[in-house]
């Protein structure tokens, strides 16, 4: 009866993770990986962006992208620290 549960658990074991490892995977219509033409035409086309910090006083270089002066991060103050909690200990029969 155990090796029967056993095995019936493994198996429904085995097929979620071999349903989860091909929904991770697209399939492509030849079986091999899709080229740019072919991720053009499913409609998938991933970008990479690259940013980069320039030290102050620093250009960017030609034809780079830059973000408006509204958009760049400003320091914010550090938090308060957080109070310690006060813990009370007693031993036994003793306040």
């Amino acid at each position: 009866m155990r090796l029967a549960i056993f095995a019936g658990g493994a198996a429904t074991l085995s097929a979620l993770l071999a349903l989860i490892g091909s929904a991770a995977v697209p399939a492509t219509a030849s079986g091999a990986t899709a080229t740019a033409g072919q991720a053009a035409a499913n409609g998938t086309v991933q970008h990479v962006t690259q940013y980069v910090v320039l030290p102050a006083g620093q250009a960017a270089p030609a034809g780079a992208a830059t973000a408006p002066p509204s958009s760049v991060a400003v320091p914010v103050a550090t938090p308060r620290p957080r109070p310690q909690p006060v813990v009370v200990t007693s031993q036994s029969g003793q306040p």
